[in-house]
């Protein structure tokens, strides 16, 4: 299989050098002008000196390809107020495109044909991996020196993005700073209502829900559910991070290497608390069957008394609303997660960040310019361009800066009409390659002018008690094998062979079925060639804490 692959491979190299050779650059032009450093600019409002005048000539233009199908392309550059700002700085137009087909089957076709487009916003992994296999990218170290994106991205993180030892691409939303959205929420009346008992362990929360359920309470005639769990892999998820570790991709760190999360004593621990609640009837017996509607409709009427999902962005900035017009004088309170026996609360892991962020911006050897088109890429990566592209130019929601390049807000961008959200062209319409750190220091620093009172409740809830619970997980970064390789296959069986097993343990009748479906799961497992995923997914995450470390 991977003797066809890499034939194939050559096939196509071999097809689009003869095609691009002509216009090919073999080595990246001069690298543009710095800016300061990292948390400032040579372009901010009141520095517009010599240094500062947009080239001359006649307006460069290139493509900025988003390999999404979904991606929004309609902006125009120039026709709001973000836009025209950096058309005017550096005398350039992004125009924005995005695949009319099936976005793998347009980039085979451009591939193919040889025909790629200037600038490319790609996902991490295999794609990215080909294109510079196919030595399609331009390497970007020439560029960096200096730049904003070198003093904005750690190191590390930017090695773990390194092909060869080259870099070919800006992460988009690189971060150091935590990330996520899991936790567990309470319903603060009922919990009130039965005397506010602390919930820091898994037996207190366990008392808590048997409370509850021998209370018989009732919303609207429909009986409450003592705790209710996100989509149905968050039972397993949420029952494991609280006896130890948060599994991922069916993974637990073992002794310097990946194993099967089901064979270690958390699992079974975590599993075991699970089916204990099922049995006491303390979590609804059709979980497995809810539809995501199902279970928003409970939260927003209030039907439940704890919840624990990984979207409590979606719960704070949608359902909540609903939930105090249904619930007046009630609210939603976010807890530490609770603790199994020996499990320090503070060290319980319940979401994974990467300092990669989401995707990556590549340019390709075919572009013209490419210098230009990394100092427009570089500024939006900037502090000032984070700046620019979350709130507008000066004159439009703020005037001033502070001494760290924030702005003091005049007023918030959502507080802006459609019309006046459309004409500005903020909220990240432009902002095409994000530095998560900036933004998320720029938050807080906006958030710290304002009584804690004045806090929307989700960057409240983040700050004290989401993100710490959040860990770094770049080491396990890239371990998802081809899917038409062995251990590919093994993956895709395993996930098939846990949906099936899961609800079976967690419904068994006692303990000791429970821990014999376990081993159930784990036979079954095995025998569809798990252990070679443990040693593929092993080896990278070993040549991951080496890249970190090193």
């Amino acid at each position: 299989m991977k003797n066809r692959k890499l034939l194939s491979l050559l096939i196509v190299m071999t097809m689009i050098i003869a095609l691009i050779t002509a216009c090919t650059n073999d080595a990246p032009a001069t690298p543009p002008a710095a800016g300061t450093n990292g948390s400032g600019d040579t372009a901010t409002p009141g520095n517009t000196g010599d240094d500062n005048a947009p080239p001359a000539g006649d307006i460069f233009e290139f493509e900025f390809y988003a390999n999404y199908d979904w991606y929004d392309t309609s902006p125009i550059w120039g026709e709001d107020a973000v836009s025209a700002y950096m058309m005017e700085l550096f005398n350039i137009r992004m125009n924005l495109t995005k695949p009319d087909i099936d976005p793998g089957q347009m980039m085979g076709i451009m591939i193919t044909a040889g025909e790629i487009p200037d600038v490319m916003m790609i996902d991490r992994g295999p794609l990215y991996e080909q294109l510079v296999e196919l030595d399609l990218l331009l390497p970007l170290d020439g560029f960096l020196p200096g730049s904003h994106y070198e003093s904005n991205v750690d190191v590390s993180t930017v090695n773990m993005s390194r092909v060869n030892g080259q870099v070919y691409g800006m992460l988009n939303w690189a971060t150091n700073a935590p990330a996520g959205n899991g936790g567990w929420v309470v319903n603060r009346g009922i919990w009130e209502d039965l005397g506010s008992p602390p919930l820091a362990t898994i037996e207190q929360l366990t008392d808590y829900l048997l409370m509850v359920r021998d209370a018989n309470i009732e919303v609207d005639g429909i009986p409450v559910v003592p705790l209710q769990f996100g989509h149905s892999g968050t039972i397993q998820q949420f029952a494991i991070t609280s006896h130890g570790f948060l599994p991922i991709g069916g993974m637990a760190e073992v002794d310097g290497g990946l194993k099967l999360y089901l064979t270690t004593q958390a699992a079974e621990d975590g599993l075991l608390w699970a089916n204990r609640l099922w049995n006491e009837g303390l979590i609804n017996h059709d979980h497995f069957l809810e539809t995501p509607e199902q279970i928003e409709e409970k939260l927003a009427m209030g039907r439940f008394a704890i919840y624990a999902g990984q979207d409590l962005g979606h719960v704070g900035m949608n359902i909540r609303p609903v939930f105090l017009e249904n619930n007046p004088g009630n609210d939603l309170t976010v807890i530490e997660p609770p603790a199994g026996p020996g499990v320090a609360q503070a060290n319980i892991q319940l979401g994974e960040w990467s300092s990669l962020g989401w995707n990556i911006v590549v340019i390709s050897k075919t572009a013209k310019n490419p210098e230009r088109i990394f100092e427009l890429l570089d500024f939006i990566n900037s502090r000032f361009g984070q700046v620019l592209t979350y709130y507008g130019p000066q004159g439009y929601t703020w005037e001033e800066l502070d001494s760290e390049g924030f702005p003091f807000l005049l007023r918030q961008t959502s507080d802006l009409t459609p019309e006046e959200n459309d004409a500005l062209g903020a909220n990240v319409r432009w902002n095409k390659v994000g530095d998560a750190t900036n933004t998320h220091i720029m938050e807080e620093a906006i958030l710290n002018r304002l009584p804690r009172e004045q806090w929307h409740w989700l960057n409240l809830y983040q700050s004290s008690t989401i993100w710490p619970h959040s860990f770094n997980g770049d080491r396990f970064l890239n371990i998802s094998p081809d899917p038409q390789e062995p251990e590919g296959i093994a993956v895709s069986e395993f996930k098939t062979l846990n949906d099936l097993h899961i609800p079976i343990i967690i419904s068994a009748s006692n303990p000791d079925a429970a821990k014999a479906a376990i081993q159930d799961a784990i036979d079954a497992i095995y025998r569809q060639n798990f252990g070679l995923v443990e040693q593929y997914q092993t080896a990278i995450y070993q040549a991951n804490l080496a890249k970190m470390t090193g």
